[in-house]
């Protein structure tokens, strides 16, 4: 199978090609400039894998939380792909990337994920997962706690669980808070190669599949301007 996977939720814009078996990625690290580099920056990756959209088979994107304007541009982008070439889109928040990312760091059969995003001001975007590997080596997600966003001391006090991973954009930033509830902390954010991985390995993926009509963004909070329109 041939994926195309791009993610725009931070300051780096990055494309990944998998074709007959091999990665190609490209990507760029300057959040301004999303709406003009991810379109070259796709072009470039498909020119390297030496093939064009017409031979992708699958789509895929990550979704937020992350940057609001980096969420739309990417979305846009990836449904207009799969509007006009009738292909479907897998996609899967950041958050429960992390999680993935940090299991397969670990390699075990199971184990509880809390993943982790700094969203500023002393808060977080988190989610905590059981995630478990069966003997096909497949991945199953277990929701324990969706995505959702809070200040860091309050994640802490709601996780409440022992022998568990976390892992984040921002481990270093509450390094000293999160040893008291885990010695297994991993500063990660994934990218476009795991993003396709994961779809490989994830075993029920058929709930993460979308078309350009039915995927909408993961914001995990409203953006600033609906913040200060409500008076928040």
């Amino acid at each position: 199978m041939n994926i195309l996977g791009i993610d725009t939720t931070t300051k780096v814009a990055s494309c990944s090609v998998l074709y007959n078996n091999k990665f190609h990625t490209k990507s760029i690290s300057n959040e301004i400039t999303h709406s003009e580099k991810l379109l070259p920056i796709i072009h470039e990756t498909l020119d390297t894998a030496k093939i064009n959209l017409d031979n992708i088979d699958l789509l895929a994107t990550i979704n937020g939380p992350g940057s609001f304007t980096g969420i739309r541009i990417g979305l846009a982008t990836i449904k207009a792909f799969a509007q006009v070439k009738e292909i479907n889109i897998f996609s899967i928040s950041s958050i429960d990337l992390i999680g993935y990312v940090a299991f397969k760091k670990y390699n075990t059969k199971e184990q509880k994920v809390l993943s982790l995003i700094d969203a500023r001001n002393n808060r977080v975007y988190y989610a905590l997962n059981k995630i478990s590997k069966d003997e096909n080596g497949k991945i199953t997600f277990e929701k324990i706690i969706d995505v959702d966003n809070d200040t860091i001391d309050n994640v802490i006090s709601k996780t409440n669980e022992k022998d568990i991973i976390i892992a984040g954009n921002c481990i270093n930033n509450f390094k000293e808070k999160l040893d008291t509830i885990s010695e297994k902390l991993i500063d990660i954010y994934p990218t476009t190669e795991d993003l396709i991985s994961c779809y490989l390995d994830i075993k029920n993926h058929k709930n993460y599949i979308y078309n350009a009509y039915s995927l909408d963004a993961l914001y995990a909070r409203q953006s600033q301007a609906e913040r200060m329109s409500n008076n928040e």
